[in-house]
């Protein structure tokens, strides 16, 4: 059986000799993962458009008890960006990291989806990378059920009226991550690489 997605990549593992585990975020089914046949070979067309975080249009053939293959693949967005600047490739991990953790398999999420690509959309383009990160967690949270509780505080600590409208304090940082760590029930590894970068 043949399914086409639109999905953008998350994680890629090698697979036996040439091949890839690729888990991708998909805007049909949320997240999946999928193998690409021979991708590590010099002479591969796919491998070109298969770099992490790139935004495809791909096609797979699904097989009963075996991960589905891909079959075409095309690139949508490429986000070279990320690859020219450590700093916010950190960003980015860890992003995808919280969204990764928030998320089960297969199941479908398009406000998670659009967030996503908005996210390394604004990564791009927005000099304030930690507000970008902040901004997309507390997006994915509520797009996942889990709204962050806080109220909008008047002692000039924080501002918040919601997701995408906040003023950032250490205060509040704190506070969201505290929330991630609750709601996901362990830690973000992510953190330690971008403090690595930053």
């Amino acid at each position: 059986m043949y399914q086409k997605y639109t999905g953008i990549i998350l994680k890629k593992h090698p697979f036996g000799e040439a091949d890839e585990l690729l888990t991708i975020y998909s805007r049909e089914s949320g997240k999946i993962r999928v193998k690409a046949v021979s991708v590590r070979k010099p002479l591969s067309k796919l491998a070109g458009h298969l770099q992490s975080l790139n935004e495809i249009e791909f096609e797979v053939v699904a097989r009963s008890k075996h991960l589905p293959v891909m079959i075409s693949v095309r690139a949508l967005t490429v986000n070279n960006y990320l690859r020219q600047n450590l700093r916010k490739f950190g960003f980015a991990l860890v992003g995808i990291e919280t969204l990764y953790r928030l998320t089960g398999d297969g199941q479908e999420n398009l406000e998670a989806y659009n967030e996503l690509r908005a996210f390394l959309k604004n990564l791009g383009e927005n000099p304030d990378e930690n507000l970008a990160l902040r901004r997309f967690q507390l997006q994915v949270l509520a797009a996942n059920g889990y709204a962050f509780p806080v109220e909008t505080q008047t002692n000039g600590d924080f501002t918040l009226t919601h997701a995408g409208n906040f003023q950032l304090t250490s205060t509040l940082e704190k506070e969201i991550d505290q929330f991630i760590d609750y709601v996901l029930e362990r830690e973000i590894k992510s953190v330690k690489v971008l403090d690595s970068l930053i």
